[in-house]
């Protein structure tokens, strides 16, 4: 797809799939400082994102196009990840779904994570996105392990809860879920032991402990008081 600044800009573009972004928005995440001559480098990179759309099968039917102050990517929302995934957890999130539903739903949004995003593009305006679909990516992923909890799925989370706990070591919610799947899968050691790395991260990097609600959770593993809904049965927090 190019260098990394005509990447970023088709990101951009992509993110606001349909609508229009103005030169300046443009202009301000492709570059932290823009130099001299800035809107002339962008009216370069538009013509040549164009003739790249036009030379991709797959694209078949992309457009980018002028608009009154800027341009606007027409395109299936759905071709963009993000904008697939945004629908997907907001159908997730709707009334009248079981935990089975929710489940498949969420899963569908969490396998079109596929590594770091934006991987490779440079910037302010990246990292501030990167870091926002970070965030997101940690609270569907917590929200499906919830639901696939409720449906007795608890031995096929532990792979994918432990690989995201490595990833995202300080995050209370998904060792809290870890710990919940582990007691489930009646592995109430590695529980205790998935609570004790989180305690000695938190204190070694933060200066702080876990929370009152994942500390309750591990007392209730201590005394076996985890019940078989993945609640605490009591001291609930």
């Amino acid at each position: 797809m190019g260098p990394a600044q005509q990447r970023l800009l088709l990101a951009v573009l992509a993110l606001s799939a349909n609508r229009p972004v103005t030169t300046e928005t443009l202009i301000d995440a492709v570059w932290d400082r823009a130099p001299n001559g800035a809107r002339r480098t962008l009216h370069v990179l538009i013509s040549r994102i164009r003739r790249l759309l036009d030379s991709v099968p797959a694209c078949d039917g992309v457009e980018l196009l002028r608009r009154s102050g800027g341009y606007a990517l027409h395109i299936e929302p759905d071709q963009v990840d993000v904008h697939r995934h945004n629908r997907l957890t907001a159908k997730a999130a709707g009334p009248d779904l079981d935990h089975d539903e929710r489940a498949a739903l969420l899963r569908e949004a969490l396998h079109l994570w596929r590594g770091e995003p934006l991987a490779g593009l440079p910037g302010d305006w990246a990292a501030r996105t990167r870091q926002e679909w970070r965030q997101r990516h940690i609270g569907v992923a917590v929200d499906w392990a919830g639901h696939e909890l409720a449906i007795g799925h608890a031995a096929e989370l532990i792979g994918p809860l432990t690989a995201l706990t490595g990833e995202y070591p300080l995050v209370e919610s998904l060792t809290e879920q870890l710990m919940r799947a582990l007691c489930a899968a009646g592995r109430s050691a590695e529980a205790l032991q998935s609570y004790i790395r989180l305690r000695t991260r938190l204190a070694g990097e933060l200066g702080s402990d876990p929370g009152p609600r994942l500390q309750s959770l591990y007392l209730a593993t201590l005394r076996g008081e985890v019940d078989d809904r993945f609640a605490l049965t009591r001291g609930r927090g």
